[in-house]
């Protein structure tokens, strides 16, 4: 998965209003991918807060999701 891809998958379903677009960043790769808090915690990198570090954030969900991906594809 590219970093576009990951941007197309996440900003083609609807922000809830309330919510500023790095909460919904995080939210949504928390809800489907389960790597959130990995990336805020390990990586040092939170969005949740700081809609600056948006594609940062997603550069290393990406990095965690393609390192499953291949661990899942050795085993």
């Amino acid at each position: 998965m590219t970093l576009e891809e990951l941007k197309k998958e996440i900003f083609s379903v609807p922000q809830p209003p309330q919510w500023r677009k790095g909460q919904f960043v995080f939210n949504y790769i928390d809800q489907i991918y389960g790597v959130a808090r990995d990336v805020q915690f390990k990586d040092n990198v939170d969005c949740f807060y700081n809609d600056d570090k948006i594609d940062e954030f997603l550069e290393c969900v990406i990095k965690r999701l393609n390192k499953e991906l291949e661990d899942d594809a050795s085993n």
